[in-house]
């Protein structure tokens, strides 16, 4: 019977030697070391970390060290910026060409009342006893409901930063916490009366592009 074994079959010594390690392999773990020693060890490093440049952790984190949080003499400053925008408000309001239409009168009336209860909460928290809120009567104009709000809002304001700074004179600090609170109701509040702003002045330009096609 004829023997049907291939005659060319290679035998196992002719298995060749492993391959060898290629450039960029090196820095791969080396068998039975542990992944977390192979960190300790550096691992491959990346172009800008080669360079000296920023690892991708700072890039993340913006490469900024995290803020302070606020202090008596921050939370005065908001004070003082609030205040001012309540100014520009109220003469705003006194302008003798403004002509609000009723959708303009309800997102103020919305806002205004928004902002004045934020400027009360932050009030509160700097230990003032803010009373009731201001009376709204039916019988008055709405843009003696708007200054009614924005004189109530300042008032607050003062009293807040009196009381700040008798804090600061005495060598007191108020509570971090409720200084972070006073910072955001401020910021809010702020924000609020901003957006009236743009809105009373859009109002005014509308009423002299009217008078300008008119004459």
């Amino acid at each position: 019977m004829a023997d049907n074994k291939p005659e060319d079959i290679s035998p196992t010594t002719n298995i060749g030697p492993m391959k060898s390690i290629q450039p960029g392999e090196e820095q791969m773990p080396k068998p039975g070391q542990s992944f977390e020693s192979f960190m300790k060890e550096g691992g491959p490093k990346g172009p800008s970390e080669e360079a000296g440049g920023p690892s991708p952790f700072d890039l993340a984190g913006g490469g900024k060290v995290a803020a302070a949080g606020p202090t008596n003499e921050s939370i005065m400053s908001q004070m003082n910026s609030t205040s001012s925008v309540l100014g520009d408000l109220q003469n705003q309001l006194n302008n003798k060409n403004l002509n609000l239409r009723q959708s303009q009168k309800y997102l103020l009336r919305s806002k205004l009342t928004h902002a004045n209860a934020q400027i009360r909460a932050a009030a509160n928290k700097a230990g003032i006893d803010t009373g009731p809120p201001p009376a709204q009567l039916s019988r008055q104009s709405p843009i003696n409901k708007f200054l009614a709000l924005l004189t109530d809002g300042q008032s607050q304001l003062s009293a807040a930063k009196e009381k700040i700074q008798n804090l600061n004179m005495s060598g007191q600090a108020m509570n971090p916490g409720d200084l972070l609170l006073i910072q955001v109701k401020l910021a809010k509040a702020q924000q609020e009366l901003e957006y009236s702003s743009v809105l009373l002045s859009t109002a005014v330009s509308d009423i002299k592009t009217l008078f300008n096609i008119q004459l």
